[in-house]
Parts: structure tokens; sequence; C-alpha cells
């Protein structure tokens, strides 16, 4: 797989588990006991949990392929540019 399908599917992976993650917490957090919907609160927690595994693993990924655009931006917070 090239790089840039790579970066994109990654980004899209990010994207969805953050939703799932955003979701799913801020029903949990209201949602104090019961259902939702057809979701039960165990389920809706399973998901919340799984997505933020993902969302860990796509992060650590997403550096490891990013990591000379990160020293480069931070070379240039820094002000240690070459000019």
């Amino acid at each position: 797989m090239n790089r840039k399908k790579l970066r994109g599917l990654i980004s899209t992976i990010l994207i969805i588990t953050a939703l799932l993650s955003l979701v799913t917490g801020g029903i949990l957090y209201f949602l104090q006991y019961g259902m939702w919907l057809i979701f039960t609160r165990n389920f809706l927690n399973n998901v919340h949990v799984l997505s933020g595994l993902i969302m860990a693993i796509a992060v650590i990924i997403h550096f490891i392929i990013n990591y000379r655009m990160y020293l480069t931006e931070i070379n240039e917070l820094l002000g240690k540019t070459k000019k």
C-alpha cells in the first residue's frame, strides 16, 4: 500500500473512532442506567473502550508515518529552521 493511501486510511480510522468515542462517551455520561434506544449501557461501554483502543493504535501509527513532518513543525516552533 502506498504512503498516501495509508495516510488516508489512518485518517479515516481516526475520524470514525473519535466520533464513536465522542458519541458513546456523551451517552454514557448522561445515561445513568438502563438502555439507550436498543443499546445496553454495557454494550455502549464496550464500544467506547474498543474505539478508544483502536484510536490509540491509529494515533501511534499516524505519528510514525508523519515523523518528519512533526520534526519540521517542532523545529519551526522553536525557531531552529534553516533559511
